[in-house]
């Protein structure tokens, strides 16, 4: 309770301009595997080595909608040193919303379904957006409620990619 507590505060406390609420993390990741309208599955294993930021977001979610270019900006920028954005959608159900969503604005990054299931490994993933910044080591390094920016996903991944996890 005390963790909820003092997350609550720092929202609170946060300043006017983010948009988001950066959560120190620590320890391993939850191990997750999701699958894409295809039925191709993707899981932390996939990923081995890599910096994963795996964002939780909806086709109907402004703030989601929003942080979207962000997202595909710093995807394609990073994808050559080994970080992939993974966006993880909790539309429900999923089809036809998340299908047409993407038709009409395709994203370049893996796009999965995260089903309630595996959800529950990130703590049911309360509010959206929320994003993940998992280390190389597979230890989670941050996590953000709200809409992250490209300037912030640069500054928390940037020291991971000079040797840091």
């Amino acid at each position: 309770m005390g963790g909820l507590v003092a997350v609550a505060v720092a929202w609170l406390m946060r300043p006017p301009a983010a948009n988001f609420l950066r959560v120190p993390a620590g320890g391993t990741a939850p191990g997750w595997s999701f699958a894409d309208l295809d039925g191709r599955r993707y899981s932390a294993t996939n990923f081995a080595g890599q910096v994963v930021v795996l964002n939780f977001w909806a086709t109907w979610c402004p703030p989601c909608r929003k942080e979207l270019p962000d997202l595909a900006a710093f995807h394609l920028a990073n994808t050559n040193r080994g970080v992939t954005v993974v966006g993880a959608s909790i539309d429900d159900p999923p089809e036809p919303a998340l299908r047409a969503f993407l038709k009409r604005r395709p994203i370049p990054y893996p796009v999965v379904v995260a089903d309630p299931a595996n959800r529950g490994a990130f703590g049911g993933v309360s509010q959206i957006p929320e994003t993940w910044i998992i280390g190389r080591d597979g230890r989670t390094v941050a996590r953000y409620f709200g809409a992250i920016t490209r300037a912030e996903l640069d500054r928390a991944v940037a020291p991971l990619l000079t040797g840091g996890r």
